[in-house]
């Protein structure tokens, strides 16, 4: 298993090379179960600027596919037609530009929950965020790669995770 993960990733900064997308947070690998897999491959391409970078590595080929969001980035999405209701916590990714983003995204005719607003708690404090929907309902979010913290009334860049 361990050459499989070692070839999608190096299958992923192949085809990445150049790409605008957003980079997924907190990992490099996201699967991702959707009730049609023609439209979620379409919504992660047209409107994330993802990349199809080949076919699962399943027994059935046709039921899930592997797209590069970014240089170390992959998202596989699986056929699952029995999914009724769209995870509780978000997929994220990350953007230089979540204002800009919600532009861009609200453009493309995806669903955007409102304005980017700045989280105030948590481990994600400091940072803009921008909640969006998939057509399918999933709740996925942008989420700005600088945090900022107030220093002596002025804003001062902090790094990020």
């Amino acid at each position: 298993m361990p050459t499989l993960l070692l070839f999608v990733l190096a299958l992923a900064a192949i085809a990445s090379s150049g790409a605008r997308a957003a980079t997924l947070y907190g990992t490099g690998y996201a699967r991702v179960g959707v009730p049609d897999l023609a439209q979620a491959v379409a919504f992660f391409q047209d409107v994330l600027d993802c990349h199809v970078i080949g076919p699962s590595f399943t027994k059935k080929p046709a039921t899930s596919r592997l797209l590069s969001c970014d240089t170390g980035s992959i998202v596989e999405l699986f056929d699952n037609h029995d999914a009724s209701t769209a995870p509780g916590q978000p997929l994220r990714f990350v953007s230089d530009d979540v204002r800009h983003g919600g532009e861009w995204l609200r453009r493309e005719g995806a669903t955007v929950n409102g304005s980017p607003h700045r989280l105030t708690s948590g481990p994600l404090a400091g940072r803009m965020v921008l909640d969006f929907k998939s057509p399918w309902g999933m709740p996925l979010q942008l989420l700005d790669s600088h945090a900022y913290s107030p220093v002596e009334g002025t804003l001062a860049t902090v790094a990020a995770d």
